[in-house]
C-alpha cells in the first residue's frame, strides 16, 4: 500500500494540512485546481494601497491563525487594529450608532451598554433587562437564529435584535437567512447570554492581520513547503478504493495512489470527486448550501472625510452589508493622506454587471459616508459560491458525515464547510486532518 497523503485544494486549509505533514516528516502531494493557491486569500498591492480581496483580518481569540503565523517567522508581523475609539459602528435610519460594547454575535455580553443604545426601542431595552438573568435552554440544531432571538428575548424585541445587530453581522460572516440558519451551528460559541467569541485576555486586540497583508501568510507556507510537493493547476476527478488506499483520478487523465487523502476543496467540490467511492458521502456533502459574496475596494489618493471608526454594518441599505474603513483600521493599508474603503455586497449583486455594481457604490458612499467624489480606481471581487451555509440541520450533516467517513480509514474533510466559517477554523481543520490515523 503506498505511503503517501495526497490533499485535494490547496487553499488555506490544505495548506495547513501540507504544513502539519511536512513538520512530520511524512510525504505528500497537493493538488490544487487552480493556476495558484490561496484559495479566497488575495492581498493586490497597487499605487502604495494595499487592498484585500479576501479575509482582511481573524478571530485573535481563536489561536490557530496566529500560532501559524508564529511558526512560519510571521510573529513580528502580526498587527492589531489601530486605536480608534468609534468602533465599529451601525449605519441605521440615516445616521450612525455604536454597536454596544461587548456584542458576541448572537448576544450581548453586558448589560449597561444596552440600556441606553439608540439603535434599540425603549421596549427593547425594558426585555434586556427583564431577561436578562434567565436561564434559556440553548438552541436546538433546528431551531434558527431569527426564532432562537424571538424565544430568548421576545417575539418583538428578538426580531429587533435580528434585524438591527445580529442579522447584519452573521450577513457578513455566511452571507445567509437568519431565518435558514442554525443558531446552535452558526453560533455556537453565542448560544448563550455572555456567549461569543472565545475567552480572551483584558485589552487583547479581537483581529489581527499581516503588516503586508493576508497573502504573506499564503506566501510563507509555499516558501517554506518543498515546491516538488505542490502541484498547481492541477483538477481532480475522482477518488476511488485501491489497494487498502485511494487512486486519485485527475482531469489530465493521470492517476496517483495514496494511503490516505485530505480533501480540502469546497463541500460541494468534494461532492463531485467522491461519489466513485461513496455516493452517499458525496450526497451529504452536496447538501450543504452555499452563498456567493461580492467586495469592492475604493481607493482615494486624497482622502474625503470619513466618518470615524473601523467601518460599519448596514441595516435596512440593502444590497449593501458593510463596509470597513481600511485605513483606519489597519496601518499600511493606504499611503498618507490618502483613503481605502471597501464596500460588501449581497449574494444577489453577484450577477450585476459591473458598471451596476459601480454606480450602487458611488450612491452607497454618498448616501452613507457623504462622499461624492470618484475614487481614483476600485478593484472588484466576485466570490461565487465563498460561503458555507449553516443551515438548520447543520449539525445532523455533520454527524452523518462523520458516520460516512468512519468507513473510509485515511479519507479527512478539511475546511469551511464542516465546523467553523473563519481563518482560524479553516487552518485548525487542515492541521487536525493531517494528525487524523491513516
Amino acid at each position: 500500500m503506498p505511503a503517501n497523503s495526497v490533499i485535494i485544494g490547496g487553499g488555506i486549509a490544505g495548506l495547513s494540512a501540507a504544513w502539519e505533514l511536512h513538520r512530520a516528516g511524512r510525504p505528500f502531494l497537493l493538488l490544487e485546481a487552480a493556476a495558484q493557491c490561496g484559495g479566497a486569500i488575495a492581498s493586490r498591492p497597487r499605487d502604495g494601497f494595499l487592498p484585500e480581496a479576501g479575509p482582511e483580518s481573524f478571530l485573535a481569540a481563536k489561536p490557530a491563525a496566529a500560532e501559524l503565523c508564529r511558526e512560519l517567522g510571521l510573529g513580528d508581523d502580526l498587527i492589531p487594529p489601530l486605536p480608534n475609539p468609534a468602533g465599529a459602528q451601525v449605519w441605521l435610519a440615516g445616521r450612525y450608532v455604536p454597536l454596544p460594547a461587548g456584542w458576541r454575535l448572537l448576544h450581548p455580553s453586558q448589560l449597561p451598554p444596552l440600556l441606553d443604545s439608540p439603535l434599540f426601542t425603549p421596549a427593547t431595552r425594558t426585555a434586556f433587562a427583564d431577561h436578562w438573568n434567565d436561564n434559556t435552554t440553548p438552541p436546538a440544531d433546528t431551531e434558527s437564529v431569527a426564532d432562537y432571538l424571538r424565544r430568548r428575548w421576545g417575539r418583538e424585541a428578538g426580531q429587533e435584535i435580528a434585524d438591527h445587530v445580529v442579522g447584519p453581522l452573521l450577513a457578513g460572516v455566511y452571507g445567509g437567512d437568519i431565518e435558514q440558519l442554525s443558531a446552535a451551528a452558526a453560533a455556537p460559541h453565542s448560544a448563550t447570554r455572555g456567549g461569543g467569541e472565545p475567552v480572551r485576555e483584558p485589552n487583547a486586540p479581537m483581529f489581527l492581520t499581516l503588516r503586508t497583508g493576508m497573502s504573506s501568510l499564503v506566501e510563507a507556507l509555499l516558501r517554506q513547503l518543498p515546491a516538488a510537493a505542490i502541484r498547481t493547476g492541477q483538477p481532480v476527478t475522482a477518488v476511488e478504493a485501491f489497494d487498502g488506499g485511494y487512486c486519485v483520478r485527475l482531469g489530465s487523465g493521470e492517476s496517483l495512489t495514496a494511503a490516505a487523502v485530505i480533501l480540502a476543496a469546497p463541500a460541494f467540490r468534494a461532492a463531485e470527486i467522491l461519489p466513485p467511492l461513496d455516493p452517499a458521502l458525496a450526497a451529504e456533502l452536496a447538501a450543504i448550501p452555499y452563498a456567493s459574496s461580492l467586495n469592492l475596494n475604493c481607493a482615494f489618493r486624497t482622502a474625503p472625510a470619513v466618518p470615524a471608526g473601523h467601518g460599519f454594518l448596514a441595516v435596512g441599505a440593502a444590497p449593501l452589508l458593510a463596509c470597513t474603513f481600511a485605513h483606519q483600521k489597519f496601518a499600511g493599508r493606504a499611503p498618507a493622506g490618502a483613503a481605502l474603503l471597501r464596500l460588501f455586497y449581497s449574494d444577489a449583486t453577484c450577477a450585476w454587471p459591473d458598471a451596476r455594481i459601480l454606480a450602487q457604490a458611488r450612491r452607497d458612499l454618498a448616501a452613507c459616508c457623504g462622499i461624492t467624489m470618484a475614487p481614483d480606481w476600485c478593484e472588484l471581487q466576485r466570490c461565487p459560491r465563498a460561503l458555507p451555509q449553516y443551515t438548520l440541520g447543520h449539525a445532523r450533516r455533520q454527524a452523518a458525515i462523520a458516520l460516512a467517513l468512519t468507513r473510509h480509514p485515511g479519507l479527512h474533510l478539511a475546511g469551511n464547510a464542516y465546523h467553523g466559517v473563519g481563518l482560524p477554523d479553516c487552518i485548525a481543520s487542515g492541521r487536525a486532518a493531517a494528525r487524523a490515523p491513516r
